[in-house]
């Protein structure tokens, strides 16, 4: 089963997105800055990464940089999913190496079929009907 790094500062978020996944059996990690996004994607890299860009100790842009360092990390699907949304954080994101950048805030549904397309169809997820969160 593919896996999920998911990190955010709000927890309320974080926790939410990550059961949602899990109900659907996707393994899914959290954690709430930047430095242990980093950390725990150089323990056990993830097929997809989700980081939040204003964080603690590390935002999401210094983690993205960082974790593009890592073996393996190449391969690896990293979103930007942040309330910060104007033309220059998504370009600044897109410079630190992420994917994709989505902007909050994210229904339920949406971020489920995002995944998704990034993970491969789930018979129980959501169908996706848009893509217009993604840059």
């Amino acid at each position: 089963m593919k896996s999920v790094l998911l990190a955010d500062d709000n927890h309320d978020i974080a926790d939410s997105f990550a059961e949602l996944l899990r109900g659907y059996g996707v393994p899914v990690r959290v954690v709430y800055d930047g430095a242990d996004a980093v950390r725990e994607a150089s323990d056990e890299m993830p097929d997809l990464i989700i980081l939040d860009i204003g964080m603690p100790r590390m935002d999401g842009l210094a983690a993205c940089r960082a974790i593009r360092q890592l073996p393996y990390a190449e391969v690896v699907k990293i979103v930007a999913l942040t309330a910060w949304g104007t033309i220059q954080d998504r370009e600044a994101s897109a410079e630190a190496g992420f994917d994709e950048h989505w902007t909050k805030p994210l229904n339920p549904e949406l971020f489920a079929q995002l995944v998704f397309g990034h993970l491969g169809a789930h018979p129980d997820a959501p169908p996706v009907h848009t893509h217009s969160a993604t840059r």
